[in-house]
């Protein structure tokens, strides 16, 4: 009996031996598996980082557009009132037809 036992117990120690080889082993491909996912992970936060950089950049530029075009619409509105105005149609009178108030001497210089 003492030999059933010692070969039960060599037995034992082997499987428990296997036993524990397999968990070390599947700790190791737990620990590479994990390894692979966070590396994967943050592959994908830099390259969302990237993204946002150039959104943000767009965003900005866009922004300096609005901003310009505030502007120039602001502009238009003084031009529109200034072009319902009387010195306007007076002066444009002026420029391309040549009219002259009453009372106003006109001057040309003769060409050489």
């Amino acid at each position: 009996m003492a030999a059933k036992e010692r070969s039960g117990n060599r037995t034992m120690t082997a499987m428990e031996k296997r036993r524990r080889r397999s968990g070390a082993s599947g700790y190791i491909l737990f620990a590479v598996i994990v390894s692979l996912i966070s590396l994967v992970v943050l592959v994908q936060i830099r390259d969302v980082k990237q993204r946002l950089s150039v959104y943000e950049q767009q965003d900005q530029a866009l922004d300096e557009q609005i901003a310009a075009q505030l502007e120039r619409t602001e502009e238009l509105n003084e031009l529109e009132k200034y072009v319902q105005t009387k010195a306007y149609a007076e002066e444009q009178a002026h420029e391309k037809l040549g009219l002259v108030n009453e009372g106003e001497i006109i001057f040309k210089l003769e060409d050489n």
